[in-house]
């Protein structure tokens, strides 16, 4: 009997609790909660996720996500500085600077949202390079992506 509800508990644990979905594969899967594209940081499971997000009037969002993009978090940077790479071999940079939002408390020095001044629409789609980011104590530098743009309402598998 108590091999049985050790065996039950078993089975809870590792499946009726866990907070991310499972795909007909049974890949482990992240989703993003605004719909936007999701960027790994760091070691699966003990890094971050960066949610990338056109904004409808056209700026880059970045959401600081943990590592299974289900909370947010907060960092002091100033700005998160991305090196653009253009058609033609050249690069720009596009600068993001911290959202305050009242109603979660979230300053300049201590948000988990950032958000560029421009609109990015015109350069759809894009390859870009984080220069370097600051997530609590770890540090990171040049995180490659492509963005899209697009509102994918789909998963990030791993």
């Amino acid at each position: 009997m108590s091999y049985l509800l050790f065996s039950l508990s078993i089975l809870q644990w590792s499946c009726g609790n866990d907070p991310h979905d499972h795909n007909a594969g049974g890949k482990h899967i992240h989703v993003a909660p605004h719909g936007g594209q999701l960027l790994e940081v760091g070691k699966h499971g003990s890094g971050f996720n960066l949610e990338l997000v056109l904004h409808p009037e056209g700026f880059l969002q970045i959401f600081i996500l943990d590592a299974h993009a289900e909370n947010f978090v907060r960092i002091s940077s100033s700005s998160i500085d991305i090196d653009i790479l253009q058609e033609d071999g050249s690069s720009r940079v596009l600068v993001c600077k911290p959202i305050e939002d009242s109603a979660t408390g979230e300053t300049v020095g201590n948000t988990s949202l950032f958000a560029s001044d421009e609109d990015v629409t015109p350069i759809l789609p894009f390859r870009g390079a984080i220069r370097k980011l600051q997530l609590m104590d770890l540090s990171f530098e040049k995180i490659t992506f492509e963005f899209s743009g697009k509102d994918k309402r789909d998963d990030h598998e791993y």
